[in-house]
């Protein structure tokens, strides 16, 4: 069952709670996998209502926080080149979904606030900005936030309704403030946010480069200036 999970999660698809993903599956196994999602009509229309059901947007606690997970899968049988037909992807539809990913940071930044708070440092705790409603979303992170020695945190939030274990998107002005500043930048993770116990976290600090596995997914593109000599006019 956890193979199967590892095949769902690079097709695109949430696996069930509890049956982490491992990855060293054979080959058939994903064109059995492939041959059920294609029959399974009902698996699609679930995940297609939980997209578009109403996220609360807060007040919302994080309940929790773990360690991050040892392996999450990121590639299509460990290589997107194969192409597949399959349908949705869906974890790339709930990164896009904003009433999530807003509800995510509002409650990054309470619990920043209590934390500060709690602490005794009430005036920090005032500080705290939610950056990506106050300034936009060019800065590479979602809330600033302070630790206790005052030094500022760059909080870049990922939310997701699924499992700790699911892989998440960043982009590529994400990947370069953190290099740029990762003695500020951290990486919030919050998983089963829509759990009836509260969302968990987990954190990444520093350079997303080093602390994740960066794979392509896809390329900005433009047109080439095709030759008056060679290609097509």
């Amino acid at each position: 069952m956890s193979n199967i999970s590892a095949v769902l999660v690079g097709l695109g698809y949430p696996h069930l709670r509890g049956l982490s993903p491992l990855a060293n599956y054979q080959h058939s196994l994903v064109e059995a996998v492939l041959g059920e999602l294609g029959h399974r009509k009902s698996l699609d229309e679930i995940l297609e209502s939980r997209l578009t059901d109403d996220v609360p947007l807060g007040p919302i606690d994080i309940t929790r926080e773990a360690d991050a997970p040892l392996e999450v899968i990121t590639d299509l049988l460990h290589g997107r080149g194969m192409a597949r037909p399959f349908k949705r992807d869906y974890l790339q539809l709930e990164a896009a979904n904003r009433a999530l990913g807003l509800a995510g940071e509002l409650a990054v930044a309470r619990r920043e606030q209590s934390l500060l708070h709690s602490i005794g440092l009430t005036k920090l705790a005032d500080r705290v900005e939610h950056v990506a409603q106050t300034k936009g979303d060019g800065l590479g992170y979602d809330v600033l936030s302070f630790d206790h020695s005052g030094r500022e945190k760059w909080i870049e939030v990922k939310t997701t309704n699924y499992a700790i274990d699911v892989p998440f998107f960043v982009t590529r002005g994400e990947v370069r403030v953190s290099g740029a500043a990762p003695e500020l930048y951290h990486l919030y993770r919050l998983y089963q946010f829509g759990s009836p116990k509260g969302p968990g976290l987990y954190r990444l600090p520093g350079d997303l480069a080093k602390s994740c596995n960066l794979n392509a997914v896809s390329f900005e593109a433009a047109p080439k200036h095709l030759s008056r000599t060679g290609g097509e006019r």
